[in-house]
Protein backbone atom coordinates (compact mmCIF):
# COMPACT_ATOMS: atom_id res chain seq x y z
CA UNK A 1 0.00 0.00 0.00
CA UNK A 2 1.26 3.12 -0.69
CA UNK A 3 1.57 5.32 2.77
CA UNK A 4 4.38 7.91 2.37
CA UNK A 5 5.88 10.77 0.14
CA UNK A 6 8.42 8.62 -1.39
CA UNK A 7 6.09 5.98 -2.54
CA UNK A 8 4.50 9.12 -4.35
CA UNK A 9 7.94 9.71 -5.71
CA UNK A 10 8.56 6.48 -6.42
CA UNK A 11 5.37 5.96 -8.42
CA UNK A 12 5.89 9.24 -10.22
CA UNK A 13 9.11 8.19 -11.14
CA UNK A 14 7.54 4.60 -12.22
CA UNK A 15 4.83 6.98 -14.89
CA UNK A 16 8.27 8.91 -16.29
CA UNK A 17 9.79 5.46 -17.29
CA UNK A 18 6.79 4.07 -18.73
CA UNK A 19 6.40 7.42 -20.22
CA UNK A 20 9.95 7.04 -21.72
CA UNK A 21 9.48 3.80 -23.15
CA UNK A 22 12.23 2.54 -20.53
CA UNK A 23 14.52 2.82 -17.58
CA UNK A 24 17.55 3.70 -20.27
CA UNK A 25 15.67 5.87 -21.74
CA UNK A 26 14.58 7.82 -18.48
CA UNK A 27 17.56 8.39 -17.77
CA UNK A 28 18.03 11.73 -19.39
CA UNK A 29 14.73 13.14 -18.74
CA UNK A 30 14.97 12.29 -14.90
CA UNK A 31 18.38 13.09 -14.77
CA UNK A 32 19.22 10.18 -12.51
CA UNK A 33 21.40 7.10 -13.19
CA UNK A 34 19.95 3.66 -14.29
CA UNK A 35 21.05 2.06 -11.14
CA UNK A 36 18.80 4.78 -8.90
CA UNK A 37 16.10 4.48 -11.14
CA UNK A 38 16.19 0.14 -10.63
CA UNK A 39 16.14 0.74 -7.51
CA UNK A 40 13.27 3.18 -6.70
CA UNK A 41 11.49 0.58 -9.08
CA UNK A 42 12.48 -2.40 -7.21
CA UNK A 43 11.54 -0.59 -3.80
CA UNK A 44 8.43 0.74 -5.34
CA UNK A 45 6.77 -3.17 -5.92
CA UNK A 46 8.64 -4.46 -2.39
CA UNK A 47 6.02 -2.06 -0.90
CA UNK A 48 3.30 -2.74 -3.69
CA UNK A 49 3.72 -6.76 -3.24
CA UNK A 50 3.72 -7.08 -7.34
CA UNK A 51 5.94 -6.97 -10.26
CA UNK A 52 5.10 -3.79 -12.52
CA UNK A 53 7.50 -4.16 -15.24
CA UNK A 54 9.89 -6.59 -17.14
CA UNK A 55 13.14 -4.75 -17.88
CA UNK A 56 16.10 -6.70 -19.32
CA UNK A 57 17.91 -7.93 -22.86
CA UNK A 58 14.21 -8.56 -24.11
CA UNK A 59 13.46 -4.85 -23.38
CA UNK A 60 10.83 -3.08 -21.20
CA UNK A 61 7.16 -4.28 -21.24
CA UNK A 62 4.62 -3.69 -18.34
CA UNK A 63 2.85 -6.57 -16.70
CA UNK A 64 -1.12 -6.95 -16.20
CA UNK A 65 -0.76 -5.60 -12.44
CA UNK A 66 1.87 -3.01 -13.42
CA UNK A 67 -0.85 -1.56 -16.53
CA UNK A 68 -3.31 -1.90 -13.63
CA UNK A 69 -1.58 0.58 -10.97
CA UNK A 70 0.00 2.99 -13.96
CA UNK A 71 -3.83 3.59 -14.44
CA UNK A 72 -4.39 3.94 -11.13
CA UNK A 73 -1.56 5.86 -10.45
CA UNK A 74 -3.27 8.39 -13.62
CA UNK A 75 -6.53 8.82 -11.39
CA UNK A 76 -4.21 9.37 -7.77
CA UNK A 77 -1.94 12.20 -9.41
CA UNK A 78 -5.50 13.72 -10.95
CA UNK A 79 -6.76 13.98 -7.63
CA UNK A 80 -4.03 15.50 -6.09
CA UNK A 81 -4.05 18.44 -8.83
CA UNK A 82 -7.47 19.18 -8.24
CA UNK A 83 -6.93 18.88 -4.08
CA UNK A 84 -4.30 21.92 -4.81
CA UNK A 85 -6.50 23.73 -6.82
CA UNK A 86 -9.19 23.80 -4.61
CA UNK A 87 -6.95 24.51 -1.75
CA UNK A 88 -5.52 27.52 -3.89
CA UNK A 89 -8.87 28.64 -4.74
CA UNK A 90 -9.91 28.36 -0.53
CA UNK A 91 -6.71 30.57 -0.34
CA UNK A 92 -7.35 32.90 -3.46
CA UNK A 93 -4.07 32.10 -5.21
CA UNK A 94 -4.15 30.73 -8.71
CA UNK A 95 -0.98 28.22 -9.02
CA UNK A 96 -0.27 25.03 -10.91
CA UNK A 97 0.09 25.09 -14.31
CA UNK A 98 -1.57 26.37 -18.09
CA UNK A 99 -1.38 24.48 -21.50
CA UNK A 100 -2.39 26.95 -24.15
CA UNK A 101 -2.52 26.58 -27.37
CA UNK A 102 -2.37 29.17 -30.14
CA UNK A 103 -3.48 29.38 -33.97
CA UNK A 104 -0.89 30.31 -36.14
CA UNK A 105 0.76 33.41 -36.71
CA UNK A 106 -2.18 35.23 -34.74
CA UNK A 107 0.68 37.54 -32.86
CA UNK A 108 0.18 40.56 -34.71
CA UNK A 109 -3.29 40.90 -34.46
CA UNK A 110 -4.38 44.06 -32.62
CA UNK A 111 -8.31 42.66 -31.85
CA UNK A 112 -6.98 39.20 -30.16
CA UNK A 113 -7.68 39.24 -25.97
CA UNK A 114 -5.32 36.85 -25.44
CA UNK A 115 -2.30 38.94 -24.55
CA UNK A 116 -4.15 41.28 -22.40
CA UNK A 117 -5.87 38.25 -20.09
CA UNK A 118 -1.75 36.27 -20.83
CA UNK A 119 -0.88 39.78 -17.98
CA UNK A 120 -3.81 39.43 -16.16
CA UNK A 121 -2.96 36.28 -15.24
CA UNK A 122 0.78 36.85 -14.50
CA UNK A 123 -0.24 39.42 -12.03
CA UNK A 124 -2.52 37.14 -10.62
CA UNK A 125 -0.32 33.79 -10.40
CA UNK A 126 3.11 34.49 -10.57
CA UNK A 127 4.02 31.03 -9.81
CA UNK A 128 2.03 30.00 -12.64
CA UNK A 129 3.71 27.36 -14.86
CA UNK A 130 2.66 28.22 -18.58
CA UNK A 131 3.29 26.69 -21.84
CA UNK A 132 2.44 27.74 -25.19
CA UNK A 133 1.77 25.56 -28.01
CA UNK A 134 1.34 26.95 -31.35
CA UNK A 135 -0.26 25.06 -34.37
CA UNK A 136 -3.11 25.11 -36.74
CA UNK A 137 -6.23 24.64 -35.75
CA UNK A 138 -7.51 21.28 -36.51
CA UNK A 139 -4.17 20.10 -34.47
CA UNK A 140 -5.26 22.55 -31.48
CA UNK A 141 -8.52 21.20 -31.51
CA UNK A 142 -6.87 17.39 -31.48
CA UNK A 143 -4.75 18.26 -28.37
CA UNK A 144 -7.30 19.40 -26.57
CA UNK A 145 -9.57 16.55 -27.00
CA UNK A 146 -6.35 14.16 -26.19
CA UNK A 147 -5.95 16.49 -23.09
CA UNK A 148 -2.72 17.43 -24.12
CA UNK A 149 -3.71 21.18 -23.76
CA UNK A 150 -6.30 23.04 -21.71
CA UNK A 151 -7.29 25.84 -23.33
CA UNK A 152 -6.69 26.93 -27.63
CA UNK A 153 -7.40 29.46 -29.28
CA UNK A 154 -8.39 29.90 -33.16
CA UNK A 155 -10.72 29.43 -35.65
CA UNK A 156 -12.70 26.80 -34.66
CA UNK A 157 -16.01 25.02 -36.55
CA UNK A 158 -16.13 23.10 -33.67
CA UNK A 159 -19.79 22.66 -31.83
CA UNK A 160 -18.53 19.83 -29.73
CA UNK A 161 -20.56 19.72 -26.59
CA UNK A 162 -18.20 18.26 -24.42
CA UNK A 163 -16.44 21.49 -25.11
CA UNK A 164 -16.95 24.96 -23.52
CA UNK A 165 -16.98 27.35 -26.13
CA UNK A 166 -16.18 31.02 -25.58
CA UNK A 167 -16.27 33.36 -28.73
CA UNK A 168 -13.70 36.33 -28.45
CA UNK A 169 -13.35 38.50 -31.86
CA UNK A 170 -13.10 38.55 -35.73
CA UNK A 171 -10.21 37.98 -37.63
CA UNK A 172 -10.75 39.74 -40.98
CA UNK A 173 -9.25 38.12 -44.47
CA UNK A 174 -8.69 39.21 -47.45
CA UNK A 175 -7.80 38.34 -50.89
CA UNK A 176 -4.57 38.89 -51.71
CA UNK A 177 -1.75 39.24 -55.03
CA UNK A 178 1.67 39.28 -55.18
CA UNK A 179 3.77 41.54 -57.07
CA UNK A 180 4.39 39.89 -60.36
CA UNK A 181 1.62 37.97 -61.07
CA UNK A 182 -0.55 39.86 -64.11
CA UNK A 183 -3.00 41.37 -61.50
CA UNK A 184 -1.11 43.11 -59.33
CA UNK A 185 -0.44 46.80 -61.40
CA UNK A 186 -3.94 46.65 -62.63
CA UNK A 187 -5.46 50.00 -61.68
CA UNK A 188 -8.78 48.23 -61.68
CA UNK A 189 -9.67 44.50 -61.14
CA UNK A 190 -13.05 43.20 -61.93
CA UNK A 191 -14.77 39.93 -60.58
CA UNK A 192 -14.65 38.38 -63.74
CA UNK A 193 -11.04 38.66 -63.89
CA UNK A 194 -10.54 36.38 -61.14
CA UNK A 195 -12.83 33.92 -61.70
CA UNK A 196 -10.52 30.73 -62.44
CA UNK A 197 -7.52 32.49 -60.77
CA UNK A 198 -4.96 30.20 -59.37
CA UNK A 199 -5.59 29.94 -55.59
CA UNK A 200 -4.15 28.77 -52.73
CA UNK A 201 -5.86 27.02 -49.95
CA UNK A 202 -5.16 26.50 -46.85
CA UNK A 203 -5.27 22.86 -45.37
CA UNK A 204 -7.59 23.60 -42.85
CA UNK A 205 -9.88 26.40 -43.74
CA UNK A 206 -11.92 26.51 -46.95
CA UNK A 207 -12.03 29.45 -49.04
CA UNK A 208 -15.45 28.45 -49.41
CA UNK A 209 -16.53 28.83 -45.63
CA UNK A 210 -16.27 32.68 -46.59
CA UNK A 211 -20.41 34.18 -46.27
CA UNK A 212 -20.55 34.75 -49.95
CA UNK A 213 -17.58 33.58 -52.33
CA UNK A 214 -18.02 36.19 -55.10
CA UNK A 215 -16.46 33.89 -57.43
CA UNK A 216 -15.34 30.40 -57.85
CA UNK A 217 -11.10 29.92 -58.22
CA UNK A 218 -8.89 27.24 -59.15
CA UNK A 219 -7.17 25.88 -56.25
CA UNK A 220 -3.95 24.75 -58.00
CA UNK A 221 -1.85 24.63 -54.39
CA UNK A 222 -2.72 23.98 -50.55
CA UNK A 223 -0.62 24.84 -48.04
CA UNK A 224 -1.45 24.25 -43.88
CA UNK A 225 -0.34 27.55 -42.61
CA UNK A 226 -0.26 31.01 -43.13
CA UNK A 227 3.46 31.42 -43.66
CA UNK A 228 2.87 28.70 -46.75
CA UNK A 229 0.37 30.82 -48.56
CA UNK A 230 2.11 33.94 -47.88
CA UNK A 231 5.23 32.20 -49.33
CA UNK A 232 2.83 31.24 -52.29
CA UNK A 233 1.13 34.52 -52.94
CA UNK A 234 4.66 36.42 -53.24
CA UNK A 235 5.55 34.18 -55.70
CA UNK A 236 3.43 36.18 -58.19
CA UNK A 237 1.98 32.89 -59.37
CA UNK A 238 -1.08 32.52 -56.60
CA UNK A 239 -3.95 34.67 -55.29
CA UNK A 240 -4.56 33.67 -51.38
CA UNK A 241 -6.48 34.39 -49.04
CA UNK A 242 -4.44 36.09 -45.59
CA UNK A 243 -5.56 37.75 -42.59
CA UNK A 244 -5.10 42.06 -43.16
CA UNK A 245 -2.99 42.39 -39.91
CA UNK A 246 -0.97 39.13 -41.05
CA UNK A 247 -0.79 40.72 -44.64
CA UNK A 248 0.41 44.36 -44.13
CA UNK A 249 3.68 44.54 -43.81
CA UNK A 250 4.01 43.12 -47.23
CA UNK A 251 1.68 45.70 -48.54
CA UNK A 252 3.37 48.41 -46.87
CA UNK A 253 6.71 47.41 -48.73
CA UNK A 254 4.13 47.12 -51.89
CA UNK A 255 4.91 42.94 -52.54
CA UNK A 256 1.32 42.53 -51.79
CA UNK A 257 -2.12 44.25 -52.71
CA UNK A 258 -5.76 43.58 -51.56
CA UNK A 259 -7.76 42.35 -54.17
CA UNK A 260 -11.62 43.92 -54.08
CA UNK A 261 -11.51 43.05 -50.19
CA UNK A 262 -14.68 45.11 -49.76
CA UNK A 263 -16.25 42.53 -52.29
CA UNK A 264 -13.66 39.75 -51.38
CA UNK A 265 -12.87 39.76 -47.55
CA UNK A 266 -14.81 38.27 -45.10
CA UNK A 267 -14.60 38.07 -40.89
CA UNK A 268 -13.48 34.58 -39.19
CA UNK A 269 -14.80 34.04 -35.89
CA UNK A 270 -11.98 33.38 -32.87
CA UNK A 271 -13.34 31.54 -29.77
CA UNK A 272 -11.77 29.51 -27.01
CA UNK A 273 -12.17 25.82 -26.46
CA UNK A 274 -11.67 24.30 -23.43
CA UNK A 275 -13.23 21.28 -21.48
CA UNK A 276 -16.16 21.82 -19.44
CA UNK A 277 -15.91 22.07 -15.80
CA UNK A 278 -12.45 22.97 -14.94
CA UNK A 279 -11.80 22.81 -11.92
CA UNK A 280 -12.53 25.81 -9.18
CA UNK A 281 -9.62 28.16 -8.99
CA UNK A 282 -7.54 26.45 -10.83
CA UNK A 283 -5.40 28.15 -13.88
CA UNK A 284 -7.89 27.39 -16.85
CA UNK A 285 -10.68 28.30 -14.99
CA UNK A 286 -9.76 31.65 -14.05
CA UNK A 287 -7.64 32.14 -17.72
CA UNK A 288 -11.11 31.50 -19.42
CA UNK A 289 -12.44 33.97 -16.87
CA UNK A 290 -9.55 36.97 -18.17
CA UNK A 291 -10.38 36.03 -21.29
CA UNK A 292 -14.19 36.33 -21.32
CA UNK A 293 -13.72 40.10 -19.54
CA UNK A 294 -10.80 41.21 -21.63
CA UNK A 295 -13.32 40.34 -24.94
CA UNK A 296 -16.59 41.67 -23.41
CA UNK A 297 -14.77 45.05 -22.88
CA UNK A 298 -12.63 45.50 -25.73
CA UNK A 299 -9.16 45.11 -24.30
CA UNK A 300 -6.89 44.21 -26.42
CA UNK A 301 -3.01 44.17 -26.84
CA UNK A 302 0.13 42.76 -28.22
CA UNK A 303 2.36 39.98 -27.42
Amino acid sequence: MVSTSVDLKRLALFRQVVESGGLSAAETVLNVNLPTISAHLASLEASLGMRLCERGRRGFRLTEQGQGVLAASERLFESVQAFRAELDAVSGKVAGSLRLGLADNTIGDPASPVPHALRALRERARGLELAVDVRNPFELERALRDERLDVVVGPFNSTDPDFEHLPLYAERLSLYVGRGHRLFARPRITLQELAGADCVMRGYLRESQAASPPVSFHYSATAHNLEGVAQLVLTGDYLGYLPDHYAAGWVRSRRMRAVLPERTGYDVAFKALAHKRPRRGGATAVFLELLRDAAGAGLKGTA
